[in-house]
């Protein structure tokens, strides 16, 4: 009499997880050189591995390109699920062992957010609450949180975000700047004055200068002159070098530093288009005191800007 075997045993739906820790790797990094590095294995092992692995699954998870790799369809497929299940199994792991993981809040937002609301009121929430770490990627890239290790994504938006959680933190607009010279060298008196000047623009959102001269009438320039950088505080900066006319975000532009000295506001009390900011988070998080304590902190920080505001 044969021996019946189990449906879940080896024979199928169970995965070496050297394999899916090297194909993981390979995913993220593009090669298999690079995927070795990080493993501290040799490429060949790497190799081997997702071979074995792609015997396992029945299907090729990876297109070879000279030195580089680039997934396959079901490669492509697979990535997320073994990259979610990474750091599911490492937050898991991080709260069962009572490592410095379970104290952290890892926050991503983009860097003038950081810098004007963040940072400033950073110290408040550590007297408040001294057990939690917090930590600040200020960066302009969106988040996926099925594979990054982040608890709290910070941007602007409208909120409807699928599978995500989301707080309305701060209501914002654009306000054109710029040094007094080189309002009064271009003689900028009215937004259609923005035809001839050089605009300064931030890369992380190519249309918002767009957008405010739409609202103001004017729709017709040349930007073949105009400059790109890749931050709003990187902006603010060529403008307080009177390289031209940067949009600051109001009411954040209220906390830079060099506003109301190198920095004024080209056209006082001239309102564009509305936008907000959004906390967002998996739903599931709101149930973690050191989710809510955050989210109550920086909702309170972000109540600091109603009052009222100056015109300079």
């Amino acid at each position: 009499m044969h021996e019946k075997k189990s449906p879940i045993g080896p024979e199928r739906g169970a995965f070496p997880l050297s394999g899916l820790r090297a194909f993981d790797a390979a995913a993220r990094l593009g090669s298999f050189r690079a995927a070795a590095d990080a493993l501290g294995v040799t490429p060949s092992a790497v190799s081997h591995q997702i071979k074995a692995l792609e015997r396992e699954i029945a299907s090729p998870l990876f297109h070879r390109r000279g030195r580089d790799v680039v997934l396959s369809e079901a490669g492509a497929s697979l990535a997320p699920y073994v990259r979610q299940g990474f750091l599911a199994f490492d937050r898991g792991t991080a709260i069962v062992r009572g490592r410095a993981r379970a104290r952290q809040i890892r926050v991503s937002a983009l860097a003038l957010f950081s810098q004007t609301i963040l940072i400033p009121n950073l110290a408040k929430f550590s007297e408040r609450w001294p057990d939690y770490d917090v930590r600040i990627e200020a960066t302009t890239r969106y988040v996926d949180f099925d594979r990054d290790d982040v608890d709290l994504a910070i941007r602007y938006g409208n909120g409807k975000w699928p599978g995500l959680e989301c707080t309305e933190l701060l209501r914002i607009s654009g306000l054109p700047v710029a040094t007094r010279a080189h309002l009064t060298e271009r003689r900028l008196h009215k937004p259609a004055d923005l035809v001839t000047t050089r605009l300064i623009h931030d890369a992380a959102q190519p249309r918002a200068w767009s957008a405010w001269l739409g609202a103001q009438g004017v729709s017709q320039r040349d930007e073949s002159r105009d400059l790109w950088f890749d931050s709003a505080p990187a902006t603010l900066q060529a403008a307080e070098q009177n390289l031209g006319v940067a949009l600051a975000i109001d009411p954040l532009i209220y906390r830079w530093p060099g506003f109301g000295k190198r920095l004024v506001a080209a056209f006082p009390g001239l309102t564009g288009p509305r936008a907000r900011y959004w906390l967002a988070r998996r739903p599931e998080s709101d149930v973690d005191p050191k989710i809510r304590a955050f989210i109550s902190w920086v909702r309170a920080a972000c109540r600091s800007f109603d009052q009222p505001r100056r015109s300079v």
